[in-house]
């Protein structure tokens, strides 16, 4: 799906902390679910720490809709063959833009980000989040046990 063209990608600024936070939030539950509130471990777990990559989606008049961006968990959900840990990537999409393109649009953005620094990317999605068919139509490859029981690790190269 093409990406409705009033909807812009940018590199994220520090003006887009406190959204990042809220996709943190969408991005950590099951679609369903009620949202984890702001200090839960979760959310802060899928915070970008300084030097990460984070894209945000932004409409015409300045409404942001999604962001995705890199991150480091201790320990990592996977290590390259060099031995470095692999980036993991986190995403997210206001409900009533999802299935409208924003996520193929800041995955491939990320990708373009990413791609001469890194080797892969992965990411931990659970077994019944819709989004792993998108993960997977992007080029993501399950590659074993996530965290978490229901947690499957994907890794894509880049």
């Amino acid at each position: 799906m093409l990406l409705d063209p009033a909807v812009q990608l940018r590199l994220a600024i520090p003006e887009d902390d406190v959204f990042i936070v809220e996709m943190a939030r969408h991005a950590s539950v099951i679609e369903g679910w009620p949202l984890p509130d702001l200090e839960s471990e979760g959310v802060h777990s899928l915070l970008p720490a300084d030097g990460e990559v984070s894209i945000v989606a932004v409409k015409a008049g300045g409404r942001r809709v999604g962001a995705v961006w890199t991150l480091h968990n201790e320990p990592p959900l996977r290590v390259g063959s060099a031995g470095v840990p692999l980036p993991e990537l986190c995403i997210a999409v206001v409900p009533d833009m999802r299935g409208n393109g924003v996520g193929n649009a800041l995955l491939d953005a990320l990708f373009v980000q990413c791609a001469g620094t890194q080797t892969a990317l992965c990411l931990n999605v659970h077994a019944r989040n819709p989004a792993r068919k998108l993960y997977q139509r992007r080029g993501f490859e399950d590659i074993g046990q996530g965290r978490g029981p229901l947690g499957i690790a994907m890794q894509k190269d880049l």
